[in-house]
């Protein structure tokens, strides 16, 4: 069991919405579908504004430092272990691509919903945690939408 501030969640949650533009955005021009094309950008795009969020935890003082310190437990010894995330798919296809980013986006998800189960949230965080798990889970929806379609 190992323990982490909230900062430190909070940090390492912006990073994995930085990979998560990472890889869309490397994954746009690997796509050729005018309809996928456009959803890989509103994913990059999204992936901007949730750090943005999660940003302005820190930086605008929406947070108390004592929230900021509280800790959190994690079975896993590191914070990086919380979201696995596969890279690109060197020379995948679209539906290989899809694929990487319905885990990616469903993972990402998991992590934010084993954090709003927490008791020790704060009113703020509650509310930026419940807006991921939507927001994360309107991405599943889309990305699922797609691999039906395909």
């Amino acid at each position: 069991m190992s323990e982490f501030s909230f900062a430190d969640v909070i940090r390492h949650s912006q990073k994995i919405e930085q990979e998560s533009y990472a890889f869309y955005t490397a994954a746009e021009p690997r796509v050729s579908e005018p309809k996928l094309k456009e959803l890989v950008k509103e994913l990059a795009a999204a992936e901007v504004e949730h750090f943005n969020r999660l940003r302005g935890l820190l930086d605008e003082s929406r947070l108390k430092p004592e929230e900021l310190a509280a800790k959190v437990s994690f079975e896993e010894t590191s914070l990086d272990v919380l979201v696995p995330a596969r890279p690109l798919p060197e020379s995948g296809t679209a539906r290989e691509i899809l694929s990487v980013a319905l885990e990616r986006e469903k993972n990402t998800r998991n992590l934010y919903q084993r954090l709003l189960a927490l008791t020790n949230l704060s009113a703020e965080l509650s509310r930026t945690f419940e807006y991921l798990v939507a927001q994360e889970t309107g991405h599943v929806r889309r990305i699922e939408a797609r691999l039906k379609e395909k």
